[in-house]
């Protein structure tokens, strides 16, 4: 350790340091110029900003490390006998001593301990352990003990690189900076846990475990036994029947055991009957199994339980994640009751859609701070000695650069080699040519330098400010040092003045197309050609061809420019990508010809645009814009793709014409903008994913030394096999990782490594899951908002390379345009129709529906009615009926039953009414003409739509409904559409709608851009996997490899539901593997699949692997996180519309709260000034109970009080012994008895009116009350004085649980969240309300479409079960709620997919050949309204709360400060008077300075600064004056703050407190003694 060297051997070589950011002098005795330390120091060169051979050294090893690391093999390195696995131990021993050897030589550098020194720094530290750890794990291996748990510390290693990239380590602080406001919101994801677990654990502890055994005296003739010794469902007893005990009222009981089927049919024999071999009869054992008992074993491998707390635990992060959460509600409904469903509702709206969220809003709004402070931090760094960071650059000019840079170096290799060319044919070294003097090439340079060269000749300035405008656009033309070609160039190019005007006219048509035309550019570029022809010109023979030539250029160059050329390759670009998606399964010969043909023409058009476009624009100026680029690219890889045809074979290029697609970005300006937007956010994304593989990577090899070779399966036949999702290799081992990050089905991964190893596993999975998807996975997102809400903020100013000014132009005519059209064509009929109106038209054009004057009675009545207040109440009561009513429809109600009736006349009445209000608006507002008239609101319409709907329907079932079924139906359906006459109706629920309507514009191009990749993905996956998604059904297909094999043996030949046979099919595919459920079995599909007509083999192809990974990142994770980009930002625009009127209303509002303060504090102070305290008249005793209740140091006691009796309530599980049963007891006793003494204290200190005014003695109050009641209520149990229904006690207990909410009241930070969450709740009730909508129709639909189909033993469901219906409305309902959270929404689907059977009607099987185009609409609008955007909007919500508190809590902040001003200037100093007088009576006055009248004199004035932005960040100082000489300034840390009944005159500034102590007559400023109690004022 360093120290300071001794006062007698400082000389100057420690004084003048060559490196004074370093320590002096370490070890003792090490100066910064003793040998090894100055050599170590050289060898980091830690002062200097490069990256030194050292650090590179240090970078190579870390990826060695990988990759030795990855090599392990968990299967067969059990001993370490092979080679391989020898020199793999060799490399990680030399690893090891490079890193110990890298730590000595820092630590010799640096020293040890200190603030500049080794252990000083967070990544020091780190490796600092890695190299401990192995010292340990080293040690151990020489007394032959193998500890796993050490060695798996090797796989922090890597994390050593996130140092070493400085873009990573950003992201990396980032995260860290975030923790402290992501460690409230773990706080209260433990206060949910706590909550939740512990009513889990009281409610259904051991509950899992009920089976169905048969009973007790059950006997059976010697020789034959039971099959199984209780009812087991299917053959491991992974999915068990759960039953309900006879106390328990849940849904399933041992009377519900379906009969036993073997070999496809149902056995009915009884157990005497078992002697009587008749052919296919068997006996129906399960009907013996009749006794619901508590068994031994919990389903899915004793991993789903409530036991205990860390079970419940286990289970409610499950829940949380929204995986797999139904089957354990469904367990538990069918073990203790229905309504259990409610306990999971809350917890997922409470811990997925509040919670989860929360993380999301923290990191998003950290992000943005985080990233403007390291911007600065970059930017001074780079000032300092130029680092070169990903995070610094600034984007948009990055082709620019890379453009530049290759031209320069093009530029010098030319020169060269014309030196090397002139050198060996013997000319000398000036030498360039005829014609072209020096000044030829300087002008070329100047021209690729674009912004540099400044023009010699006066001409060339207005140049120069066309360049300005254009960044793009080239600057100088030719300018040699005399000026002729100059004249030449300008006379030139005022040639070309007409064609820009006629082109710029053209703007105003054909904006779209021209985007491609970048401004300015084209005009400029035109001049510096002519210049330079010009140029040339001068002094060439060949003038004539030049001549020609350029004037074939200029006209090429109109043709490219101009809009109908532009129309025309995007017109051919959609017909191309048509001609692509075409392709199919089975296609006819012919039209595989006719697409190949296609495609040679295709690529012929485009090859010919390319030509044209390079011959228009020469060379340099078609390379400059990346879109070109990006064309030319895909046309040579085309045009080889074609040659390489012919030789036969298919190629991988092909896949290359896809990108087409992408080329039609450029004639869409808002998708540009968006993908603008994607191209800012590369460089933070790519660092990001840089993260994201060494997390993985970390993960995987953890796994694979934890899990390795341990999950198996065994098979039907009775082999072990591995399961697909193992840790057996390092890509098995990645891709399982990755999918857990997805969320999918990650809960039978932690089920088989829990069951694998030890229950302890599950943390390995919860640490994976928080940190990739809640933290992780949330800053991609935190990138992605950022980018969106920087890209608004900078709208003004220009965007990307292209300049501001074309875009502009753009854009302009773009929002005028969709209308235009349509309303011209409106008004000109309009104009050719007036002419044939009849005169009364014209006279009754006031009149509504040319019947009722405006002084018509009747009509006069209608207005009156319809204004009245309580109209649009009654026709909502109307509403809410009618929505009952349809809630109530079901298909298999019969026709002729007494309900049919109901419902067919309720329809009548409702229809009646609905039209009597049409009706009635109708006549009072008029039809359509007019401003108030009735047609002209969107929501009058949609109201007169369903009217009209609903008259047709009526209509319909009279005139026979029987012979149109089809019509009927589709009618019915759009009954279901009435509730949304509810949104008109509530002004909250309006808002919402509207915002939605207004942010579907930005989220149609994000949808675009979806579906650009959805296509290019989807024809991807044809080409792929067409026709290879078959498979053989039947008994024994281990032999069989092809179709032919499949039907010789009279098996069956099908597909999977989901398959790329054609584009559709494809689409449908990716749009369930974008949703993230079931994404693992397609992928599987695609890795077995072998060719077309073949049995697919296990993991075929594993390079599919980057198919679908790869569609996974880029769709799933980057472009639809876009969609909470999209709508945050739309909906700060939306509230910024509201935001000037909330400002006013704001500035209002803070007005009052001021006065209100102010006058508070005046009375307050005045009343203090002359009346005593409430407590001045307690006697002794009280006045002690009083000090004690007020005190912080009890709150701390209750606090850690209750934070022991939590522990003590979830210390309770299954099964425990009665000594532990008993100390609970009496510890509840013990906890009881401390609250109500607590409680009674209080009582006696405040007395009743001042306790009950205070909300946490109400609670405290309540607790008490809930606690005496349980246990007298378990005390009469014991003593069975009285019988008591077991539930009622069992709630008591589980209310017990409301002691942790006094918890809140310390938590301060938490409770500004709970904060948060409680403000946004009136707008998420709005979202609320419209879920709920949304929900209604759907599932009213859902019953009218789904309602009829069967799961059962013949149709087997893979979604849908007897508690996932569409049976009834509320089944509809949860079913939906299912679907909305994704939890296996893709089984639902496929389930209604059915194809029905040839052989029968489809009546008794439940369905009909529309649903197969039906459902897929129905689901997949359903999954994106409700994943999608609605989720995304409570996060805009949350948002939008968290930043208005936090401005809240410090305009508060301020306000207090402001009036303490105030009041500190007013009328402190004669409070001060009156103050003196008393502590004059008190103090002791030393040294005869008296005080009293005199103590008025020194003044003490406070000053407050705000610095930063920050909520608490104000330093406070008081400054004491004598006269006018300051004399002392005393920082806030004088004083001492006492509590909030304490002493002290406090000036509270939000949290921090400031405290103005009284001036004693010894002029020290006093701490807080008892003395000063009567000096008491508080202000």
């Amino acid at each position: 350790a360093r120290t300071n060297p001794s006062k007698g051997s400082v000389d100057t070589s420690v004084l003048v340091v060559p490196y004074p950011e370093l320590v002096p002098v370490v070890f003792f005795c090490l100066k910064q110029t003793t040998f090894p330390r100055s050599w170590c120091i050289r060898m980091f060169s830690l002062t200097r900003c490069v990256s030194t051979w050292f650090e590179r050294v240090s970078m190579m090893v870390i990826l060695l490390n990988c990759v030795t690391l990855g090599m392990y093999q968990p299967c067969e390195n059990i001993d370490c006998s092979s080679d391989r696995c020898q020199i793999l131990q060799a490399f990680d021993a030399f690893i090891y001593i490079f890193f110990a050897m890298e730590m000595v030589v820092k630590m010799i550098a640096l020293g040890i301990f200190g603030r500049r020194c080794y252990l000083g720094d967070t990544w020091n530290r780190l490796d600092f352990f890695i190299v401990m750890a192995g010292m340990v794990e080293y040690s151990l291996d020489l007394q032959n003990v193998n500890f796993t748990a050490i060695r798996t510390v090797r796989v922090l290693r890597p994390l050593k690189a996130i140092n070493r990239v400085p873009s990573m380590r950003i992201l990396v602080n980032l995260l860290l900076d975030t923790l402290p406001m992501l460690g409230n919101v773990l706080l209260l994801c433990f206060f949910v846990f706590f909550i939740f677990g512990i009513i889990g654990v009281q409610l259904w502890a051991g509950l899992l475990r009920n089976r169905c055994y048969p009973e007790e005296n059950f006997t059976l003739s010697s020789g034959v036994s039971l099959p199984r010794p209780y009812y087991m469902a299917d053959e491991d007893d992974e999915r068990p029947f759960i039953c309900s005990l006879p106390v328990d009222n849940g849904i399933m009981s041992c009377s519900d055991v379906p009969a036993r089927r073997e070999g496809g049919k149902t056995c009915c024999l009884d157990k005497d009957d078992i002697l009587v071999s008749v052919a296919g009869l068997c006996v129906n054992w399960n009907q013996y199994y009749t006794r619901c008992h508590t068994g031994y074993s919990n389903p899915h491998k004793g991993a789903i339980n409530f036991d205990n707390i860390a079970f419940a635990w286990i289970v409610i992060f499950q829940v949380i994640t929204l995986e797999g959460w139904v089957e354990i509600m469904y367990y538990v409904m069918d073990a203790h009751s229905f309504y259990n469903f409610i306990y999971f509702i809350l917890l997922i709206i409470v811990g997925s859609f509040f919670m989860i969220n929360l993380c999301l809003v923290v990191i998003a709004t950290q992000f943005s701070e985080t990233k403007q402070r390291e911007h600065q931090l970059m930017q001074e760094q780079r000032a300092r000695c130029s680092s070169s960071s990903t995070l610094a650059s600034e984007p948009g000019d990055c082709y620019e650069e890379l453009f530049q840079l290759v031209c320069h170096f093009l530029r010098k290799a030319r020169r060269q080699t014309v030196a090397l060319f002139n050198t060996l044919r013997g000319k000398p070294r000036g030498f360039h040519g005829v014609g072209r003097g020096r000044g030829g090439g300087e002008g070329r340079e100047r021209k690729a330098n674009g912004r540099e060269g400044r023009p010699p000749c006066p001409h060339h300035n207005k140049l120069g400010h066309a360049s300005s405008a254009e960044p793009v656009a080239l600057t100088a033309a030719s300018a040699t040092d005399g000026c002729p070609q100059c004249a030449a160039a300008l006379a030139l190019s005022d040639g070309v003045g007409p064609v820009r005007n006629a082109a710029s006219d053209e703007t105003e048509e054909g904006t779209v197309e021209e985007s491609d035309r970048d401004g300015v550019q084209s005009s400029t570029k035109g001049k510096d050609k002519q210049g330079h022809e010009g140029a040339e010109s001068c002094c060439s023979p060949k003038k004539g061809c030049k001549e020609l030539w350029y004037e074939i250029r200029m006209k090429l160059w109109g043709i490219v420019e101009s809009k109908y050329f532009n129309r025309g390759i995007m017109i051919a670009i959609l017909i191309n990508t048509i001609s692509m998606g075409i392709e199919h399964h089975e296609q006819p010969e012919e039209l595989t010809n006719v697409l190949e043909i296609c495609n040679i023409v295709f690529t012929s058009m485009f090859s010919l645009e390319m030509i044209l476009k390079l011959t228009a624009f020469g060379s340099f100026n078609y390379l400059r814009n990346p879109y070109n680029v990006f064309d030319g690219i895909i046309v040579i890889i085309s045009v080889c793709e074609i040659i390489g045809q012919s030789d036969g074979g298919l190629s991988v290029l092909r896949t290359f014409r896809l990108l087409r697609v992408l080329k039609l970005v450029r004639f869409m300006p808002a998708l540009r903008r968006q993908l603008v937007v994607l191209m800012k956010t590369m460089d933070n994304v790519a660092t990001f994913c840089m993260l994201l593989m060494l997390f993985i990577f970390i993960f995987s090899i953890l796994g694979m030394h934890i899990f390795g070779c341990k999950f198996s399966l065994k098979t039907e036949t009775g082999d072990t096999v591995p399961d697909r999702k193992n840790f057996d290799s390092l890509l098995w081992a990645i891709v399982t990782v990755f999918q857990i990050l997805t969320q999918e089905d990650w809960n039978t991964v932690l089920y088989n490594g829990m069951a694998a190893t030890s229950p302890l596993a599950a943390l390995y999975f919860v640490a994976l899951m928080t940190f990739g998807n809640y933290v992780l996975f949330n800053l991609l997102v935190a990138i992605l908002v950022e980018g969106f809400q920087a890209e608004v903020r900078g709208i003004g100013q220009p965007d990307y390379q292209y300049s501001n000014n074309s875009e502009k132009s753009m854009l302009i005519p773009l929002l005028y345009f969709p209308s235009s059209p349509m309303k011209s064509l409106c008004f000109r009929i309009q104009k050719m129709m007036e002419v044939y109106k009849p005169d009364w038209c014209e006279t009754r054009e006031e009149w509504s529906v040319y019947m009722f004057s405006p002084q018509n009675k009747f009509r006069l009545l209608c207005q009156s009615v319809i204004a009245h207040k309580l109209f649009d109440y009654v026709v909502l009561a109307f509403i809410f009926l009618n929505c009952i009513t349809v809630a109530l429809e079901r298909p298999k109600i019969l026709q002729g039953s007494l309900e049919r009736l109901f419902l067919t006349i309720s329809n009548y009445i409702f229809t009646a009414i609905f039209v009597g209000e049409m009706t009635l608006k109708v006549v009072s507002m008029g039809l359509y003409l007019g401003e108030t008239a009735y047609l002209r609101s969107s929501w009058n319409i949609l109201d007169g739509f369903l009217v009209f709907v609903s008259l047709i329907d009526i209509v319909v079932s009279m005139a026979g409904g029987a012979k149109i079924l089809g019509v009927l139906r589709v009618l019915r359906l759009l009954r279901t559409l009435r509730p949304l006459r509810v949104i008109s109706r509530a002004p909250g629920l309006k808002l919402v709608v509207e915002t939605l309507i207004t942010s579907l514009k930005p989220i149609g191009n994000i949808v675009l851009i979806c579906c650009a990749f959805f296509i290019i993905f989807g024809i991807l996956g044809v080409q792929l996997f067409k026709g290879k998604f078959y498979y053989c059904v039947g008994l024994d297909v281990k032999n069989i490899t092809n179709k032919s094999d499949c039907l010789a043996a009279n098996y069956r030949w099908v597909h999977h539901k989901y398959n790329f046979d054609n584009l559709g099919q494809a689409l449908m595919s990716l749009f369930v593997l974008a949703s993230k459920d079931g994404w693992v079995n397609i992928m599987y599909h695609g890795l077995d699949a072998v060719g077309i007509d073949q049995q697919p083999m296990i993991n075929n192809n594993p390079w599919m692997l980057l198919y679908f990974i790869s569609f996974l990142l880029i769709v799933s994770f980057f472009v639809l996180n876009m969609f909470v980009g999209v709508v945050v930002e739309n909906f700060h625009k939306c509230r910024q519309h509201q935001e000037v009127e909330e400002a006013r209303r704001r500035e209002e509002k803070r007005q009052r709260r001021m006065e209100k303060k102010r006058r508070s504090k005046i009375q307050r102070t005045g009343r203090k000034a002359q009346k005593l305290p409430y407590y001045a008249s307690y006697g002794p005793t009280r006045l002690a109970i009083h000090a004690l209740c007020t005190s912080h140091y009890l709150d701390l006691v209750i606090t850690f009080i209750i934070c022991i009796n939590v522990i003590t309530m979830s210390l309770e599980h299954y099964d425990q012994p009665q000594s532990l049963e008993t100390a609970l007891k009496y510890c509840n006793y013990f906890f009881t008895s401390t609250f109500v003494i607590e409680a009674s204290l209080k009582l006696v200190a405040f007395g009743f009116r001042r306790f009950f005014k205070d909300r946490w003695n109400q609670l405290d109050l309540a607790i008490v009350l809930l606690s005496v009641m349980g246990i007298t209520l378990e005390e009469i149990e014991i003593n069975a004085s009285l019988p008591i229904n077991p539930t009622i006690i069992r709630i008591m207990r589980v209310l017990r649980i409301a002691r942790v909410l006094k918890l809140l009241k310390m938590a301060t930070g938490m409770r500004a969240l709970l904060d948060t969450v409680v403000q946004a709740l009136p707008q998420v009730g709005n979202l609320g309300l419209l879920f709920m909508l949304l929900f209604f129709i759907y599932a009213a639909l859902g019953v009218e479409l789904f309602g009829e189909l069967v799961c059962n033993a013949d149709y087997p469901c893979e979604g849908m079960s007897r508690h996932a219906t569409f049976e009834n409305f509320g089944m509809a309902f949860l079913t939906l709620f299912q679907v909305s959270t994704g939890d296996n929404w893709n089984g639902i689907m496929k389930d209604t997919l059915r194809e029905c059977p040839p052989d029968r009607p489809g009546t008794d099987y439940g369905c009909h050949a529309g649903l197969q185009f039906i459902s897929p609409m129905y689901f997949v609008s359903f999954v994106l309204t409700a994943q999608f955007v609605l989720i995304n909007v409570v996060v805009a919500v949350l948002m939008k709360h968290l930043d208005d508190s936090n401005k809240e809590a410090q305009e508060d902040a301020e306000m207090d400060a402001e009036i303490e001003l105030e009041l500190a200037q007013g009328g402190l100093c004669c409070m001060m008077g009156g103050i003196g007088a008393i502590a004059g009576a008190t103090v002791a006055t030393a040294s005869g300075a008296g005080v009293g009248g005199g103590f008025c004199k020194p003044v003490y004035t406070f000053s407050y600064a705000n610095h930063g932005s920050g909520k608490n960040n104000y330093k406070y100082s008081f400054v004491e004056t004598k006269g006018q000489q300051p004399v002392a300034s005393k920082p806030l840390k004088s004083c001492m703050w006492l509590g909030s009944h304490g002493l002290g005159l406090g000036l509270t500034v939000s949290q921090l407190h400031i405290c103005i102590c009284i001036y004693s007559a010894s002029t020290s400023y006093s701490r807080h003694k008892m003395i000063l109690k009567p000096v008491v004022v508080r202000i």
